[in-house]
């Protein structure tokens, strides 16, 4: 007999459970090495640390813990900054799997009886139950993960052949298929021992680009690996045979440590050992005596040590996450199953984000934004203290981002360089927000940099200098006819070259596709107003005031403050001027004017042959904090486009549209938002 959990003992944080719906790449974290493995703040650094690259390989992290009696599959920033003191404060305790079944049991009896005295102990203070591997495990297999990084696993001790001390992580590991990356066996234990147990429980193992079996610290221990695999695609494969076969067993992928520190650390050990046999030392007093011995003879490089492996780790766990993600897709597309579906924990059908069966193609930038800012006031001709901030930006990438979040699994086509930034952010928007990677629609051009956006802030935040690299642009690819004639929507931003654009659009218009322009820029609005056969197949323009502007006649006839006055009749009179030459049948003008809101002009009665025109102003909310404008109004245009697919008016679009760009506003980690509290 054998239940699943119930979703009253697990809570999966939003984000994570988003992704695990969509078959986005998800990788678990272990919550032991932050309570209990480095003190505060280096837990800090290390779980930020570690989040950003599983993030920066186009995954989703997710630190798996017990607090009060649940399961947490991912951490909010509160849990998370709680869990990091609470081993300190004596507020966490180590859980292996036989720890799961009381730690759970006793809070809900604590909870039934209230305040009896009987669970009035040190136990029941303890808040965190920190996972170990072997729970770890556990818990990402019941969520449906399919990839665990972690330090190191545990194994079989010295003298385990007379004590029996051998870790529960290889039983976890007989028979939970979950793929776990380490950088192989703690070296303090017998590493041949653990590799012999391993094989008689029929664990797949193998080492990652090596043909010797890590040694933690060390990347050699003298012992050969059972396995060499050398790609997080073949590792993809390998898991996938073993599901295939219906074995039962997870993975176990050992990554050689890397840093300088390792050897000398591993030395230090073999020395401890040596005289610990000496003192006659056995039994459970080695490796507390072997640790506290290492650390004395390092000066602390142990620790450092520790914290590059695991960080290395986090790097090919991502990886090896989204070849899994990738394959299982393949797989689903020619009708293949992947994963174990009893194992999985159900999920509930309005917590799920909805697709839809309507079509939309992107065509526009994808920019890699980099952006650093002065700690105080820039001195020039040399280095000054600060901070950087990388994300992924371009107007048609950041709308497409927006739709595939929100399901709507568009189509893009871009250009991107040949690069380690060109590769991850293609990574990702797949990964991400199902957004095709191929290169028929992502250009890869061998010989460019992916386009990137360097800007320099003074420490007041007010841009000192700024370098634009985006010569790769003029490589966007036109979308096949037979996109664009199945599609509902052509979105477009002004980054392609203006007879590409030209091209496009009128084979949409020809097909009935409705074309959405964003004009990007004033120098790329002004540079596509004086193309008529362009303008005339636009069925939906986001100008703001100063596009706007100069996508008229005479763009000197008003300045900005006048458009504001007297009822918006200057605007008006501009608005009106632009539909004019747009979309003979269905043409809108949704003008983005800041803190005073949004304007909307649309065409009236289609079929007449006299135009006449009809407006709208949609308020900006007050309070409204702006910590990051970048993204707000390609925000704005996504959920506006995926509320047209989904049936809803345009006045519905622009009222959702505008409470998504607040968000945005309201984000400083990037361009969009990762996760839309906002539901359309």
């Amino acid at each position: 007999y054998r239940s699943r959990f119930s979703s009253s003992n697990i809570e999966i944080l939003p984000e994570v459970k988003h992704a695990l719906s969509e078959n986005k790449p998800v990788v678990a974290l272990e919550s032991t090495i932050l309570s209990h493995g480095l003190p505060y703040p280096e837990n800090k650094q290390l779980s930020h640390d570690l989040s950003r690259i599983i993030r920066s390989r186009g995954a989703v992290p997710a630190t798996i813990a017990v607090k009060d009696g649940i399961c947490k599959v991912g951490l909010s920033e509160d849990d998370l900054e709680d869990l990091l003191v609470s081993g300190v404060e004596g507020r966490a305790r180590k859980c292996s799997t036989r720890d799961l079944p009381f730690i759970l049991a006793q809070h809900q009896k604590s909870t039934s009886q209230g305040s009896s005295a009987e669970f009035i102990n040190t136990e029941e203070k303890r808040q965190w139950g920190a996972t170990t591997v072997a729970s770890t495990m556990r818990l990402a297999h019941y969520a449906g993960i399919t990839t665990f990084v972690t330090g190191g696993t545990g194994g079989c001790h010295r003298g385990s052949e007379i004590t029996m001390d051998i870790s529960a992580d290889l039983i976890e590991l007989s028979r939970t298929p979950v793929v776990v990356v380490s950088a192989g066996i703690k070296s303090i234990l017998d590493i041949d021992k653990t590799l012999e147990t391993l094989e008689t429980y029929g664990v797949p193992t193998a080492s990652y680009q090596t043909k010797e079996f890590p040694a933690f610290f060390s990347p050699s221990s003298g012992t050969p690996s059972p396995v060499r695999l050398d790609s997080p695609d073949e590792v993809a494969r390998a898991f996938h045979a073993s599901l295939d076969l219906g074995l039962s067993s997870g993975m176990l992928i050992a990554v050689p440590n890397d840093d300088p520190a390792g050897g000398a650390v591993e030395t230090a050990i073999q020395e401890s050992l040596e005289e610990a046999e000496k003192l006659g030392i056995q039994g459970r007093d080695v490796t507390p005596f072997i640790l506290k011995r290492v650390s004395e003879r390092t000066g602390g490089d142990s620790l450092r040590s520790n914290i590059a492996l695991v960080k290395r780790n986090a790097e090919v766990g991502a990886d090896i996450a989204v070849s899994i993600a990738q394959l299982k897709k393949k797989l689903d597309n020619n009708g293949i199953k992947f994963f174990n579906k009893d194992s999985e924990l159900d999920m509930n059908e309005d917590e799920i984000p909805s697709g839809t069966s309507s079509k939309v193609v992107v065509m526009g930038g994808a920019v890699v934004d980099i952006v650093a800012k002065s700690k105080e006031s820039i001195i020039k001709n040399t280095s000054n203290p600060g901070s950087c901030f990388e994300s992924d930006g371009g107007v048609g990438r950041n709308i497409a981002e927006v739709l595939g979040q929100l399901g709507a699994k568009p189509v893009l086509c871009t250009a991107i360089g040949n690069d380690t930034r060109g590769k991850a952010m293609r990574q990702r928007m797949e990964s991400d927000y199902d957004i095709p990677s191929d290169r028929q629609h992502i250009n890869v051009v061998e010989s460019s940099n992916t386009a990137t956006y360097l800007a320099i802030l003074n420490c007041d935040g007010e841009l000192a200098l700024a370098i634009a690299d985006m010569g790769v642009l003029d490589e966007i690819p036109i979308p096949e006819e037979s996109i664009i004639s199945e599609s509902d929507y052509l979105v477009i931003d002004a980054n392609p070259p203006v007879e590409k654009l030209s091209k496009v659009v009128q084979q949409a218009k020809n097909f009935g596709t409705k074309v959405v322009y964003d004009p990007t820029s004033v120098p790329k609005a002004r540079l596509l107003k004086e193309n008529m056969d362009f303008l005339s197949c636009i069925s939906f323009a986001f100008p703001n005031v100063d596009e706007l502007m100069v996508m008229t006649e005479n763009e000197c006839m008003y300045t900005k403050s006048d458009l504001f006055k007297d009822d918006f009749n200057n605007l008006k009179n501009l608005t009106s001027e632009v539909l004019g030459n747009m979309h003979p049948e269905q043409a809108h003008l949704i003008v983005t004017m800041g803190p005073k809101g949004v304007f909307l002009a649309s065409k009236k009665n289609k079929n007449s042959s006299k135009n006449e025109f009809e407006f709208k102003y949609f308020p900006a909310k007050d309070g409204v904090q702006i910590r990051n404008s970048t993204g707000a109004g390609d925000t704005m245009v996504g959920v506006f486009v995926k509320c047209l697919l989904d049936g809803k008016s345009i006045f519905e679009g622009i009222e959702k549209g505008m409470d998504a760009a607040v968000q945005s506003l309201n984000y400083d980690k990037g361009a969009i938002p990762k996760f839309f509290q906002h539901r359309i």
